[in-house]
Order: structure tokens, then C-alpha cells, then sequence
């Protein structure tokens, strides 16, 4: 029969270390970049549709307390509006 590994005296467990601080969230940084991410590859006619439902949203949002005063949501409607003003004006040409 064997006998089992002797135990180790120079094992020292590791000192837990302070989380490093991490910075807070923005809401609206989180709504634009989701935005960015879901216009990826539309048409013109996409951003539009889409444009008009995050305001359909917003008209929504306003008649509830808790979501009138929502960061997040103001800044996806402007994003929407700019992706919309971008892909319109690309369109015609201008500033290409």
C-alpha cells in the first residue's frame, strides 16, 4: 500500500485582492451602442421603420412615471433620428 503525498508547508493561499473600481454605467453610452449594433447592415428603409417604432416607444414611455424620465430610451430615439438623418443624406449624395 502506498502512502498518500505529504502535506505541503510552503503552500500559502492567495491574498484577495481589492476589485478594481470599475465605471459607473451610462445608460444612454448603453442605448446608443445598442442602437449602433442593431442598424448594422439595414437599408434606409430599416433605420425608418425602426426610427419610428423607438418613437412610437418614446410616446409610450411618456405616459408612464417610472419611464418618462429613462435615459437610455431618450438617447436610442436620437441615435435612431441620426442613423436615419446619415443613411438619408448618404443617399443624396452629400457628403460622400
Amino acid at each position: 500500500m502506498s502512502s498518500p503525498w505529504p502535506p505541503r508547508h510552503t503552500a500559502r493561499r492567495p491574498v484577495p485582492r481589492a476589485a478594481a473600481p470599475r465605471e459607473p454605467v451610462d445608460p444612454a453610452r448603453i442605448g446608443r451602442r445598442v442602437v449602433r449594433r442593431r442598424a448594422k447592415g439595414m437599408t434606409a428603409a430599416a433605420v425608418a421603420a425602426a426610427l419610428e417604432v423607438a418613437r412610437f416607444d418614446a410616446r409610450q414611455d411618456s405616459r408612464h412615471e417610472h419611464l418618462a424620465d429613462d435615459e437610455r430610451g431618450r438617447a436610442e430615439l436620437a441615435e435612431w433620428e441620426r442613423m436615419c438623418d446619415m443613411r438619408s443624406l448618404k443617399m443624396r449624395g452629400v457628403g460622400q
